[in-house]
């Protein structure tokens, strides 16, 4: 098949740029995260050329999504920045790397460079990738975010002429010496760990049998009663926060841990009764009439024939309860009061924040060292974890 000439004059071009690109970063002596940052457009220039060269269409459709990335990024900064403040210059730049982006993507959809490359078209995967990297950018910048102010120095996090999203003066451990030396922040995580701990087990000691109950029992009546539980999870806290501090007081809990290992559950157990019905519905009652028949009880079915087949559903009642007890606030506010009793998701934003300072080095890190765990975890159990959102939203 011959190669057309575009084509090579691209390849030629990439793997020029790719020198030039590396001569310069070794000239000027670049290091840290904007050193690696030039490798890696360089690694990526050079693979994109020889790809080109070979005629490899995957090398075409990542250019194609590069091209088509630049586009939409040279669009959202010409109307959002630079038109808004008039800066024509950077207009004019902004509308010829468009143009010139834009006759690029074409030339690679022409006739002959599809035949070239086997006639395949850029555009399914590389409206795939564009997707799934815009959602992959917008789920991973709070994180990036985080990680970056958690390690700048405060010169560099609130200088205005400094970019923001990269370290401009060199990293920095004062805001983690500050979160874990100054503060009760490991004292608030044991807080946290051991409530939610203690709250999932009496979430699944009474959600799960009261869930198989109600998905069993016939008639009318375990459709309404779970309606009925589930609605007194609908109640918002801020209405119930006031009756349960005088409740709370009666019984001498107040400012204590206790306080919220009896409260949580009230919110926990409805909606987890609710999630597990669908859930359990969803099994045929077959099998446990044919574990019965065996020998097992009907307990003894449900230990080793249901909640096997449940790990979905439970694993889903295990992390909705774990994050709210890292994310409640208003019940955390009312009951506890002293510093070492805090919560995680409480601690945070009251003893980092000293009227109008905001210690935001130390707030990005304590964020960033709590919601990596539990990311970790969304992540690890991720399919079982919609499995439990929709096989009994489905078939129950």
């Amino acid at each position: 098949m011959k190669k057309p000439l575009g084509i090579t004059l691209l390849s030629i071009l990439l793997l020029v740029a790719a020198v030039a690109l590396l001569v310069r970063t070794l000239q000027m002596h670049v290091g840290g995260f904007m050193g690696i940052s030039r490798l890696v457009v360089v690694i990526a220039f050079t693979i994109m050329a020889i790809g080109l060269w070979m005629l490899h269409n995957s090398a075409r459709i990542f250019l194609a999504f590069l091209l088509t990335a630049d586009i939409l990024s040279g669009l959202v900064a010409l109307g959002v920045y630079a038109l808004r403040r008039s800066n024509y210059r950077l207009s004019l730049w902004l509308i010829a790397q468009v143009v010139i982006s834009g006759v690029l993507v074409w030339y690679l959809q022409r006739p002959a460079v599809r035949q070239a490359f086997g006639g395949y078209s850029v555009w399914p995967r590389t409206v795939q990738m564009l997707v799934l990297t815009i959602f992959t950018v917008l789920l991973a910048f709070p994180f990036y975010w985080m990680g970056v102010a958690s390690f700048k120095q405060n010169l560099d996090l609130y200088a205005t002429e400094n970019n923001p999203f990269i370290f401009n003066l060199p990293p920095t451990l004062d805001h983690l010496k500050y979160l874990f030396g100054q503060t009760g922040f490991v004292r608030w995580l044991e807080n946290t760990a051991l409530v939610g701990i203690i709250v999932v087990a009496i979430t699944l000691i009474l959600a799960v049998p009261a869930a198989y109950a109600l998905a069993r029992l016939t008639g009318r009546w375990g459709e309404r009663l779970g309606i009925g539980i589930f609605l007194t999870y609908l109640v918002p806290p801020t209405l119930l926060f006031i009756p349960l501090s005088r409740v709370i007081g009666v019984l001498g809990l107040q400012d204590t841990l206790s306080s919220l290992i009896l409260v949580y559950p009230s919110i926990t157990v409805p909606f987890s009764i609710w999630l597990l019905m669908g859930f359990f519905k969803s099994i045929p009652r077959e099998l446990e009439d044919a574990a019965m028949v065996d020998g097992l009880t009907r307990f003894g079915a449900f230990i080793k024939m249901v909640v096997p087949i449940s790990v979905s559903g439970i694993l889903t009642v295990v992390i909705f309860t774990f994050t709210l007890v890292m994310q409640e606030f208003i019940y955390a506010l009312t009951f506890i009061s002293p510093e070492s009793k805090q919560m995680v998701g409480l601690g945070i934003p009251i003893f980092l924040v000293r009227g109008d300072v905001y210690y935001w080095g130390a707030l990005m890190a304590a964020c960033l060292v709590t919601s990596i765990p539990i990311a970790f975890l969304y992540n690890l159990f991720l399919d079982r974890f919609i499995a439990g959102f929709t096989v009994g939203a489905v078939k129950g």
